[in-house]
């Protein structure tokens, strides 16, 4: 090998590792937006805060007018870029049903903590929930209502914990057969320091906006969306790190231990969409069949937030499944 073909791969070699240099370090002087320690808005009048293993979980609670310490509890549990806004036409009704409501922020959306550390595993989650919920009330048999992200949730609470529920209610569930320790090579590659920077910073730049986050929400209402419940869900998606912890809740989340998810044994109702295009039926119809306790509804011409779309229709069905 003569000197000038030594010199020219040295030069590729120092521009190549040049270019790594400058790939792994950009990432870090473009800012991301960092979630304020101990944030705690009211943003409803509702608005309670709960500290649960360090987590900051934000949370709404309403209550009949009698409350008896036998009235049922119903937790509700959102979806994936959720809130507690995403239930604001079903709390209210179930309460005046007569039955105790919680709403809770699900770790990091919402105004619940945004802790980039946390994992955020099914199991994991359930566990979070089942903690926060024993502090709200210990001796409750719950009802869980949740959708798609909160479906696998509230079906995973009630297989760990099945003493401690007595229906659940399933909105376009993102539900799982099982459960086992482990993550894909998709999310090590993704866990990757400078990778997960610079998905924080292409969805602070690009998918946290208004008319982004209108234009998501009208592919899961398969409707318009008023500018109202835009402008909440925007206000909450914008919360000081959020894009960043949602990042890490994918490329971190790891589960703590096998769980069988077809052990699911409540007697449970499940909502789905003939237009969703999120969590359509037959994503999850191999699972469905194989869980004996639940009883499937189809909504004709609702997407995949038909408790938001179709409440009416939903609060009604829901009340006749609790009361008979």
């Amino acid at each position: 090998m003569n000197s000038k073909t030594k010199r020219t791969i040295k030069i590729l070699s120092i521009s190549l590792l040049g270019i790594i240099m400058i790939a792994i370090i950009t990432p870090y002087i473009i800012p991301v937006s960092k979630a304020q320690k101990d944030y705690r808005p009211i943003v409803f009048e509702n608005s309670k805060y709960l500290t649960v293993d360090n987590m900051l979980i934000h949370y709404r609670v309403w209550e009949p007018a009698q409350n008896q310490n036998n009235n049922q509890w119903i937790l509700l549990l959102h979806g994936m870029g959720g809130s507690t806004y995403s239930w604001e036409n079903n709390a209210s009704v179930f309460c005046n049903a007569g039955y105790n409501v919680v709403a809770v922020d699900i770790p990091p959306f919402g105004y619940s903590d945004k802790n980039p550390d946390f994992n955020h595993s099914i199991d994991s989650r359930a566990n979070l929930l089942w903690r926060f919920a024993n502090k709200i009330s210990l001796k409750a048999n719950w009802i869980l209502i949740g959708h798609s992200m909160g479906g696998g949730i509230a079906q995973c609470m009630a297989t760990i914990k099945p003493n401690k529920v007595c229906k659940v209610i399933f909105v376009a569930p993102a539900l799982f057969d099982e459960l086992k320790p482990g993550r894909t090579l998709g999310q090590r590659f993704a866990s990757f320091g400078p990778v997960e920077r610079v998905m924080a910073i292409i969805g602070e730049a690009f998918y946290i906006k208004p008319s982004k986050i209108n234009e998501i929400l009208e592919s899961s209402f398969a409707t318009t969306v008023p500018d109202s419940v835009s402008d909440e869900y925007y206000k909450a998606l914008s919360t000081n790190g959020t894009a960043y912890a949602f990042i890490r809740s994918y490329t971190r989340s790891n589960p703590e231990k096998h769980i069988n998810g077809l052990e699911f044994n409540t007697p449970a109702l499940a909502f789905f969409g003939n237009n969703d295009t999120w969590v359509p039926y037959s994503s999850v119809e191999g699972i469905i069949k194989q869980l004996k306790s639940v009883e499937v509804i189809f909504f004709e011409s609702a997407g995949h937030s038909l408790m938001e779309t179709h409440h009416e229709e939903f609060n009604k069905r829901v009340l006749d499944f609790l009361q008979n």
